[in-house]
């Protein structure tokens, strides 16, 4: 096995444990808080899958496939004061759209 082979087994490792860290965390939080939280956490895995019909430039597709962009929205939803019962659907949403970048990589699909 080459280095670059190693390097790239360790990455994609990595990636699943954190893909299945983040999946059993997010069907504890739809479960938790329920409501609106379920089918938003339904509605972020799917959101990746959406970049073939993204308007407008690849920067928007690109977006989508970047693990920056749930990241952001699950910070500010964990910066928002109040009940968390308020930002638990659209922090899940975040997080399940995680999950998925993170089980595409892990698989080797990742955007180039």
């Amino acid at each position: 096995m080459t280095r670059r082979t190693a390097e790239r087994t360790v990455e994609r490792t990595a990636w699943g444990a954190l893909g299945i860290l983040l999946l059993a965390w997010t069907v504890f939080e739809a479960v938790e808080h329920a409501g609106l939280t379920a089918p938003l956490a339904v509605l972020g895995l799917l959101v990746p899958w959406t970049d073939a019909l993204a308007p407008g430039r690849p920067v928007v597709r690109r977006a989508l496939q970047r693990v920056w962009t749930p990241l952001a929205v699950m910070v500010v939803c964990s910066l928002v004061p109040g009940p968390a019962d308020d930002t638990a659907a659209p922090f899940t949403f975040g997080m399940a759209w995680l999950t998925h970048l993170a089980l595409r990589r892990a698989l080797g699909r990742a955007p180039r």
